[in-house]
């Protein structure tokens, strides 16, 4: 090959170089200053509805109570619902279309006794929240009965200053066939407050079988957690199985030679008690509050668990179990001792109208970026602190008790819409 001729292959690779480099160069400047096409925004997601979410747990170990019966009331005591807990003791319902704000929620099971929770319903941050509802587990105590003998059951009742047990006695010829006597006494914290104002529920039991009639009196004995004038007489309640409100029997138990103990005659049974006055007093207290958390949803729901606690002190003068007040406080303030979770459900709310456009997200603040809405809760936790006063009894048997209250509540609030930027429409 001469001079000449590789000469122009030199030139045509040369030529060659050049060519491709020009393309592969205006192939990456097309691609680096071309238009950008902005990501569509994101369709308006679906509001999620608002479910009430809660636990009935056991107070011995807080496992959850399988089976219990929760229902959940409005404040003239109608029935909303009734359901059962789930085998880990969870219950839900959709509370979206019930207009109050609140609901009392009840949770029992046979051989346990019963408690009630305040329910708040938050519409503007679509949300509902209950506190876990805590049953003592009641030593329940049976015995046969017969026709010919009757029978007996006694059992112990841990709130009282009395040595007597709680004890029915069923006389002959009160059955007219063979029963299994049962009776399990009932703390002051697992009942319904008494219907009248500064009285309490000095004794309970729940008798069983429920809805027997018997054609003779039946006698039971309420140990009692203050000590009375022997020959005083305290009012018999029942506990209304439907309605969960106590009733007045008309009866009365007789205080005993001991003033420790009350004996009345009955002829059926459910949950029976006596009843005393009992002055208690709560101020409001202080309240003081931390930020948890902030928990952000751009649709559907989600579950988050949180710790609190709560304690009472106590001390007392007279003749009085402490025990039985503290349930008394408890029952008044509507506070459990000890260290529990409050379960938060979050469901994302309604966008705003003018957070859409087409049935995209749109923010009218800035129309031309690409983005989506979510939505911003902040939890806290408040602690609330009281001081308890009470006082019961008749001189020279009265008694008074005092102590602090201290009440934590894990709550969501400050709900608030945050747009999230994802491209500037245009370029």
């Amino acid at each position: 090959m001469n001079k000449k001729q590789k000469k122009l292959i030199s030139l045509f690779s040369s030529f060659i170089v050049i060519v491709f480099g020009i393309l592969f160069f205006s192939s990456c400047e097309s691609s680096r200053v071309g238009p950008d096409v902005p990501p569509p925004n994101p369709p308006a997601p679906p509001p999620q509805p608002i479910v009430l979410t809660g636990f009935v747990r056991d107070i011995s170990n807080l496992s959850g109570i399988p089976g219990a019966t929760v229902k959940i009331l409005k404040a003239d005591n109608s029935i909303v619902t009734t359901l059962l807990t789930d085998n880990s003791g969870k219950f839900s319902y959709d509370v979206t279309n019930i207009t109050d704000n609140t609901l009392s929620v009840m949770g029992t099971k046979d051989g346990y006794g019963q408690s009630t929770k305040i329910a708040e319903i938050n519409k503007a941050l679509n949300i509902a929240a209950v506190s876990d509802i805590i049953l003592t587990k009641l030593v329940v105590v049976s015995a046969p009965v017969t026709p010919a003998a009757g029978g007996q059951a006694t059992t112990t009742n841990t709130q009282s200053v009395s040595t007597t047990p709680v004890s029915v006695t069923v006389p002959p010829n009160a059955v007219p066939q063979n029963i299994t006597l049962t009776v399990a006494a009932v703390p002051a914290a697992q009942l319904p407050k008494p219907p009248t104002a500064n009285t309490s529920v000095q004794s309970a039991v729940q008798l069983g079988p429920s809805g027997v009639t018997f054609l003779q009196p039946v006698t039971v004995v309420f140990p009692l957690p203050n000590k009375k004038a022997a020959g005083s007489t305290l009012s018999v309640i029942r506990l209304n199985p439907t309605t969960n409100i106590w009733e007045n029997r008309n009866i009365t138990a007789t205080v005993d030679a001991s003033g420790t103990a009350a004996s009345a005659q009955l002829t059926s049974f459910s949950a029976n008690a006596v009843q005393d006055n009992l002055s208690i007093t709560i101020p409001t207290g202080t309240t003081s509050t931390v930020k948890l958390a902030d928990v952000e949803l751009t649709s559907g729901s989600v579950e988050k668990t949180y710790n609190y606690s709560n304690s009472i002190t106590i001390s007392t003068t007279g003749t009085v179990d402490s025990g039985w007040l503290l349930g008394e406080v408890k029952s008044r303030a509507n506070v459990d001792v000890g260290n529990f979770t409050q379960l938060l459900k979050f469901n994302f709310p309604p966008l705003l109208e003018e957070y859409k456009r087409d049935g995209k997200q749109y923010n009218p603040s800035f129309p031309n970026q690409s983005g989506y809405w979510k939505f911003v809760w902040t939890v806290n936790k408040a602690t609330t602190s009281q001081n308890w006063t009470a006082s019961g009894g008749v001189a020279p048997n009265a008694f008074t008790g005092s102590g602090t209250i201290t009440k934590e509540t894990v709550s969501a609030s400050a709900g608030a819409w945050v747009w999230v930027k994802t491209h500037d429409q245009g370029g």
